[in-house]
């Protein structure tokens, strides 16, 4: 049996940070946990392949494997419960989800999620974001930004700050679907994030030396 609140928080150590791992004896202070239990759970999701594992040196790290259909459900339950808390604490919030649904039902909208005061539409209708925006009454409140699939994407990748506080408010499957998409980047950025980018700098450096010897040989 899994989703209990333990494996839940297990789970949501990762999931506010995607791009990291961790070790076991990390999570469990993370989460002020015994380290034998927290192991025990570990392991039983690393049996599971909702965890995989990578050595580093003489120990290992964990990181979440999101092309696991069961690491989607507890991702999914995360998100449920942090909006339905979110929600409770926010009880003007239900007019919000509500106006959202009905935006829903004449627009092809993927997914919302809420960012600070920001609202991001997931959308193949970019083309049709001035009738929603005049449509609806959340732009009182919030700003509206609208992205198709590819762009979210490739946002989400790049936003660690979205990755971690970003609220689910419509289609949590679907949006899910599109960050565990592209959770190998994600993972490979938060992993060699540094070396890639000194790497890419030496190359551009080393192809604009390479350009001033051939103008110079010419």
């Amino acid at each position: 049996m899994i989703g209990n609140k333990l494996e839940q928080s297990i789970i949501s150590v990762f999931q506010e940070d995607l791009c990291s791992t961790y070790s076991i004896n990390q999570i469990s202070k993370i989460l002020k946990k015994s380290y034998p239990l927290v192991n025990k759970k570990s392991n039983f999701f690393l049996q599971e392949g909702i965890l995989k594992k990578m050595n580093v040196g003489r120990s290992y790290q964990c990181f979440l494997n999101m092309h696991n259909d069961k690491t989607k459900v507890l991702m999914a339950v995360n998100e449920i419960n942090k909006k339905e808390l979110f929600v409770r604490k926010n009880h003007y919030f239900d007019t919000i989800t509500d106006e959202i649904s009905q935006l829903g039902k004449r627009f092809h909208i993927e997914t919302v999620l809420l960012y600070k005061k920001t609202l991001i539409f997931v959308t193949s209708d970019t083309d049709k974001k001035d009738e929603i925006m005049e449509m609806s009454i959340l732009t009182r409140d919030y700003t509206l930004v609208f992205f198709n699939k590819k762009n979210f994407q490739e946002r989400f990748v790049e936003d660690k700050d979205l990755q971690k506080y970003h609220l689910i408010l419509y289609n949590t499957d679907i949006c899910l679907n599109l960050i565990t998409g592209v959770a190998d980047k994600m993972l490979v950025k938060g992993i060699f994030g540094d070396k890639l980018q000194i790497a890419s700098h030496n190359k551009e450096t080393s192809d604009k030396s390479v350009d001033k010897d051939n103008v110079k040989q010419t």
